[in-house]
């Protein structure tokens, strides 16, 4: 019979831990984040997930840190010393991700995004498209582990971290990809840098010009800019022709004044072409 250990003492009070913000419900506000607490939900529904919730809330996450590749965590049980938690995130290889960077670059609207430190909403599209994920499709694609004697995974210890980490995406998506293997400053750089050589090769595009027989989806980056045709247009700008305009602005007079409104509508029709 296999030897399982649950802690069911009251753990120790922590000193200024780690503290989910989300008191009641679930745990993640943005779309990133609560996919990320999917995977681990998916995998296992415990009463560990629960307690680890339980844990996030109480504040028993001592730190927490997320380096390429590698979330390392301490969290205070109701032993003395805290349990040591880690969680791989599954680094995508250098070649993969210049793949990606690539594929972000080339849609401006994704580069734009992320330049202003902003989550594209469609960014898991560019993912797929380089045959990876975002995030780790299950929660076997992560290495996790805990220095607790419990041998379920995720044990509560993890659990609490997976959350609290949830809510620190939730601040700086940006820690996704360093999570994945590539820093904030990395990842920048190398969106400046290729889309520099975009707009270098934009400045060189064939203006859309009158008559221009191209197919529009060839014209895109040229279509809004002033070619030489534009020096054919003429904007002229003259008074309406009407005589009795001041007139009409009055109305159509009773019908007894239909001859006086004629003679004056001659007087006004001379006193023009004069």
């Amino acid at each position: 019979m296999s030897w399982r250990y649950y802690e069911k003492s009251t753990p120790k009070d922590v000193v200024d831990g780690i503290e989910a913000q989300s008191k009641r419900g679930d745990i993640g506000e943005q779309w990133w984040s609560r996919r990320f607490v999917d995977v681990v939900e998916s995998y296992s529904k415990s009463t560990r997930i629960t307690r680890g919730k339980r844990y996030a809330r109480k504040g028993q996450i001592v730190d927490l840190t997320v380096e390429n590749g590698l979330v390392s965590a301490s969290v205070q049980g109701s032993r003395s010393n805290p349990y040591d938690v880690t969680i791989r995130g599954d680094a995508l290889e250098e070649e993969t991700w210049l793949e990606i960077e690539s594929a972000l670059a080339d849609r401006a609207v994704f580069a734009a995004r992320l330049l202003a430190e902003e989550m594209p909403a469609d960014i898991e599209e560019v993912f797929e498209a380089c045959d990876v994920s975002l995030f780790p499709e299950s929660y076997s694609d992560m290495g996790t582990n805990c220095s607790c004697p419990d041998t379920a995974n995720p044990c509560k210890h993890l659990a609490a971290v997976f959350y609290v980490l949830a809510e620190r995406f939730d601040e700086d998506p940006f820690l996704i990809f360093r999570w994945r293997g590539r820093s904030r400053d990395t990842l920048l750089d190398r969106l400046q840098e290729l889309r520099g050589v975009a707009d270098e090769s934009a400045a060189e595009t064939v203006p859309f010009e009158k008559g221009d027989d191209r197919p529009i989806g060839e014209c895109l980056d040229g279509f809004w800019t002033a070619g030489e045709s534009v020096e054919e247009v003429r904007i002229r700008s003259e008074t309406a022709d009407v005589a009795d305009a001041t007139l009409r602005q009055l109305g159509q007079p009773p019908a007894e004044l239909g001859p006086v409104h004629e003679t004056v509508t001659e007087y006004y029709t001379i006193m023009t072409d004069e």
